[in-house]
């Protein structure tokens, strides 16, 4: 990756700390999930599990993904990355409200999960497939990975703590002194969370593409009931891991060149992002039609069962809109190298790709489960999406204010920069 980036003071870093949610934004996102729950509450309550279910797998990838970034970063010894690192993890302060969120679902699998009841396949793994076998075995993996991602954030954020404590007063100086517990000077503990990290990068990630596999089988693919992919667990994840990607573009240039003239990232910083983006999004259309093609020749029925409600009315022309905004957008304006190098241009092809991956996650709960008439997206998916929004943006925003947007102790990998360790 490229050597030529930006550096940044500690004392530069701290001013980027907001101390506070801004009254406009708090607001409005609890407005956001007000909204969501109105639309919950007032609309057919298929449609509204529907748009849970697909909301939720959604915001959970991306959520899980930004812990992963760092683990990533230390197990790749990615120094480009470095600077984008809090900003990643800040998607991980949504895996609690994910979690109980996840508990809610049981309440609505009678209207998701069509093996419930009597289905027309021989080709159902009974034994698998039970309820209580399905919302006991993830929701025991989710939790073991939830505090296993935790555990790498405490050692990853414990580095600043003693610093970022001191910039705050009330709750947050609290909060963020809890992770500098048993203090015992700067160079000692430095190397003992990069210890630490590298340490748990490598089981985290196994543990993360293990679990989202899993999840992503029982909570997406059985949907359509004998329907098997071998790419399912990875075309889940990898699809998680984009967004996050993506997120990460869009919130590096909502506040890069925000603090007076203060320049967080350059445009090489930006260049790699944006190179990594470009691959993954080859990376997941290849994975997306790999799965497609062998389908379509081999034209086995209970495979093609997948695929016909998505190319069908009313489902197809959203199934095609998905493809244009996940591939055919993105991959001709990421291709050159000027556009990389604009935070400006790399958020417009980041949002793009977040519309895309929301309409596909929808696009793998509705056709499996719809049978009514017309298409089921209309103001009540639109309110549940606003409130999902919320719900993400709430803790996120709460990180953001609290932690400083760049590391101020770099613990994530060692070596000189640019040339490895």
């Amino acid at each position: 990756m490229t050597i030529d980036r930006h550096s940044v003071t500690h004392d530069q870093a701290l001013t980027t700390i907001g101390g506070r949610i801004p009254a406009m934004w708090l607001m409005v996102w609890v407005g956001a999930i007000a909204i969501g729950a109105v639309g919950f509450v007032t609309s057919d309550p298929q449609r509204a599990w529907m748009s849970v279910w697909s909301n939720f797998l959604f915001w959970t990838a991306i959520a899980m993904a930004g812990v992963a970034f760092g683990a990533i970063l230390q197990a790749a010894k990615g120094h480009w990355g470095k600077s984008f690192r809090r900003l990643a993890e800040g998607a991980g302060f949504f895996l609690p409200v994910s979690f109980l969120l996840f508990l809610t679902l049981r309440l609505g699998a009678e209207h998701v999960f069509p093996w419930i009841g009597p289905v027309e396949t021989s080709h159902l793994n009974r034994d698998w497939l039970t309820l209580d076998g399905v919302f006991l075995r993830n929701g025991a993996l989710l939790a073991l990975l939830y505090v296993f991602g935790f555990v790498w954030m405490f050692y990853s954020l414990r580095a600043d703590a003693p610093l970022v404590a001191a910039e705050h007063s009330g709750w947050r100086r609290s909060f963020v002194s809890m992770f500098a517990r048993g203090w015992r000077g700067d160079e000692e503990e430095v190397e003992r969370c990069r210890n630490r990290i590298m340490r748990l990068s490598p089981p985290l990630i196994i543990a993360w593409a293990v679990v989202y596999s899993l999840l992503g089988v029982d909570f997406g693919m059985s949907l359509t009931p004998g329907f098997v992919s071998m790419v399912w667990g990875p075309y889940y994840f990898i699809g998680g891991w984009l967004c996050l990607l993506a997120l990460v573009a869009l919130m590096a240039n909502r506040y890069n060149n925000r603090y007076g003239s203060l320049t967080l990232w350059g445009k090489w910083d930006f260049h790699d992002l944006g190179k990594l983006m470009f691959a993954f999004t080859v990376f997941w259309t290849y994975l997306w039609f790999s799965q497609y093609l062998v389908i379509w020749y081999g034209n086995i029925p209970r495979e093609v069962e997948f695929f016909t409600p998505r190319t069908a009315p009313p489902f197809d022309k959203i199934f095609w809109l998905q493809m244009l905004l996940i591939f055919a957008l993105p991959f001709p304006f990421l291709l050159g190298r000027s556009p990389k190098m604009s935070s400006r241009w790399l958020a417009l092809v980041a949002t793009i790709l977040l519309a895309g991956f929301w309409i596909e996650r929808y696009n793998m709960v509705a056709p499996s489960v719809w049978h009514g008439d017309g298409l089921p997206l209309g103001a009540p998916e639109l309110m549940i999406s606003v409130g999902f929004l919320g719900l993400f943006a709430l803790p996120y925003l709460a990180y953001l204010t609290t932690f400083p947007k760049v590391p101020l102790r770099e613990v994530i990998a060692v070596g000189s920069a640019g040339k490895g360790p």
